[in-house]
């Protein structure tokens, strides 16, 4: 008698309820963190992009793509502008970059260590940051140090454990990984300093990375 072939791959039910439960907990803490900026900065929303400063970012945002210098190249690939046109409104522009750093639409293609280290932050972390360092306003401290503070700092967010020395140094380095990123959006200047572009975009990109809409705000 001829061997049998094998049967068919049977689907891992089990497998998939696990991933179903992960993915479904993953979409509410994006929730939960979008809430948690929308009204932590509820003060901000609605309010209209500095226009010279969003004109001469996206321009320069515009050239810098195009050239695929560092750290554009792997700006426009985590925004997926490799594959698809550039947004013609410079302030759709800037969100989309801005948030590509964030969370990434696609492979960044920076070193899979630098990649690893910027996945690392949580949900906690981004609104410590981003709320700290806009709160505080153009001209602020955005430097990785001083955005790592803001986590602790800021009352909206609640840690389970206080961030020892590890965890610091992992954040700072995750968010040198962005600064220059950042800089060359035109969301800090050289000093590592909030702008008046940085304070409009950030809380509106990261809103847009959890699925939110920053101006629209909770359930909007």
């Amino acid at each position: 008698m001829s061997a049998q072939p094998p049967p068919p791959d049977e689907p891992n039910d089990a497998l998939d309820a696990d991933l179903e439960e992960f993915l479904e907990a993953w979409d509410e803490a994006d929730r939960e963190a979008a809430a948690l900026l929308c009204t932590a900065l509820d003060q901000l929303r609605g309010q209209p992009a500095p226009k010279e400063e969003l004109a001469a970012g996206a321009a320069a945002l515009r050239d810098g793509l195009s050239e695929r210098h560092h750290p554009f190249a792997w700006i426009r690939t985590a925004a997926g502008l490799d594959v698809e046109p550039f947004p013609d409104e410079g302030a759709e522009l800037v969100l989309r970059c801005t948030a590509a750093t964030i969370s990434p639409h696609e492979e960044t293609g920076l070193d899979p260590g630098e990649e690893a280290t910027l996945l690392t932050l949580e949900h906690a972390d981004w609104p410590g940051a981003i709320v700290s360092v806009v709160r505080r306003g153009p001209g602020a401290d955005a430097s990785p140090e001083a955005l790592v503070e803001g986590i602790s700092a800021c009352p909206e967010v609640e840690l389970d454990d206080e961030l020892d020395l590890d965890d610091e140094a992992r954040l700072v380095t995750a968010f040198w990984i962005v600064a220059l990123p950042w800089q060359v959006l035109g969301l800090t200047d050289r000093d590592r300093r909030l702008t008046a572009l940085g304070a409009w975009a950030l809380p509106r990109a990261l809103a847009r990375a959890w699925s939110a809409d920053f101006d629209a705000g909770v359930g909007g």
